[in-house]
């Protein structure tokens, strides 16, 4: 599937996504083990071969694992400092044939050369991929630019009044300001200097900096002690967990600079500011305590997962939400420290069971539907039969055999993450090794008898 991406010159940038008629081989079904059989008449079958060492991937310690804006798949290698760029065909990329560049994602370096060891990554619709290394600060690279390349970088701006004065401005606030009393653009003062700072790794977001942690610190947050465990985005906001603190913190999107692409087009690149608490600490219902995997719904809904106490899995805002008592996902003894979910294209749920070994798939309600990465296995077992026979019972002992499904194939797996065709992709930590699944009734499979 081509990625063509289009991107028109303003401020801001917009991502048309264009499919353009190349094919890739569907994915063949695997004959190692037995499909895992759930409702009806429908199972996840493991796609083959598995994304591992015998197959030429070298993953140490798959800790997050996302689909990409445009269907690449990324795999945060906690162990290795390192993202791993993988199509959904299976094959790794650093360069690809639509000019993307991918080289910084395999040695991940802060601006001080200091290695960057990624515990949750997300990209948004600007194509800009956050990183999360679990410190008090969030790490944003994007594609579109190392795509397209940097020209310069706007040092100033010339602004005129509705009067006729002219001024030069560098400072954002400022231009903002003047432009909301109606001063417009007269001329921009370019510069070459300094452009690799936009290609790699850069802070998007630093609670440390002497300025925002006056902020951060005005929602009872301590700035130095702020842990990133996980990251979202909706809108022009980005979300990041806040496992010290037991918050999820809102961070609006900011410009810090405007640059000229290599392709002569003008847009906006953003930093965050903190701006409240989406999620405030708590053991009930929509609070949060030692927050994880994080995403959003369609509506705008922020689903999160956590470790501490009481229920693993939270939906915050959007329609309606879930109830105790009410709706599967929310048994309080059905997970085993949940550190991630996703959604796929129609709203269902699936949750990174890390302790017990498993996938949990609830639909958008909250009720389950399927376990996925466990194997099914046939129980011998027998039971007793009475018929009554005159004035007496007799007995009988008959044999039978029933289905259980046992976690066996996956061993803590810590991430889940569903392309926009079903695909379920599984970080399968402790086996250094990514795994698929789709329905059964999503493909045409034959089995060997």
């Amino acid at each position: 599937m081509m990625r063509c991406i289009k991107f028109p010159m303003a401020f801001i940038i917009i991502f048309l996504l264009l499919q353009c008629g190349v094919k890739i081989d569907l994915p063949t079904e695997t004959t190692a083990f037995d499909p895992v059989f759930g409702a009806g008449d429908t199972s996840y079958i493991r796609i083959s071969p598995d994304w591992d060492a015998g197959n030429g991937y070298s993953f140490s310690s798959p800790w997050d694992i996302i689909a990409g804006t445009d269907g690449y798949i990324f795999v945060a290698d906690h162990d290795q400092a390192s993202i791993h760029v993988i199509s959904t065909s299976g094959e790794a990329i650093v360069d690809d044939d639509f000019g993307n560049h991918f080289g910084d994602l395999t040695d991940l370096r802060d601006q001080a050369g200091f290695s960057i060891a990624p515990f949750a990554i997300h990209q948004d619709s600007r194509m800009n991929l956050f990183i999360a290394d679990s410190s008090n600060r969030l790490m944003v690279w994007n594609q579109y630019l190392n795509n397209v390349g940097v020209d310069s970088m706007a040092t100033r701006v010339k602004l005129e009044a509705p009067t006729g004065e002219l001024r030069w401005v560098s400072n954002f606030d400022s231009i903002t300001t003047l432009q909301n009393q109606n001063w417009t653009v007269a001329s921009i003062g370019w510069s070459a200097d300094n452009l690799d700072y936009w290609l790699k790794p850069r802070p998007f977001w630093d609670a440390g900096d002497s300025l925002e942690a006056i902020r951060v610190a005005r929602y009872y947050v301590d700035p130095e002690n702020v842990q990133v465990t996980g990251v979202s985005s909706f809108g022009d906001h980005c979300y990041v967990a806040d496992a010290n603190s037991n918050a999820i913190l809102d961070l609006q999107y900011i410009p810090v600079a405007l640059l000229l692409t290599g392709e002569g087009n003008q847009i906006l690149v953003y930093g965050g500011r903190i701006i409240g608490r989406k999620v405030s600490p708590g053991t009930g219902n929509g609070t949060v305590n030692d927050p994880r995997g994080m995403t959003h719904g369609k509506d705008g809904a922020l689903y999160y997962t956590q470790w501490g106490e009481n229920f693993s899995v939270h939906k915050v805002g959007g329609g309606t939400g879930f109830e105790y008592g009410e709706d599967d996902i929310m048994e309080i003894e059905r997970y085993d420290r949940a550190s991630d979910l996703s959604l796929d294209v129609l709203g269902n749920i699936y949750v990174a069971d890390t302790g017990h070994d498993r996938i949990q798939q609830f639909n958008p309600s909250g009720r389950f539907t399927f376990n996925i990465g466990m194997n099914r296995v046939l129980v011998d077992s027998s039971y007793i039969d009475s018929f009554l026979v005159g004035p007496e019972y007799e007995y009988v002992t008959r044999d039978t055999t029933y289905q259980v499904e046992v976690a066996d194939i996956l061993d803590g797996p810590r991430s889940v993450a569903v392309d926009a065709n079903g695909v379920v992709y599984i970080a399968d930590t402790r086996h250094q090794r990514v795994m698929r699944y789709r329905l059964s009734t999503e493909l045409d499979y034959t089995t060997e008898q």
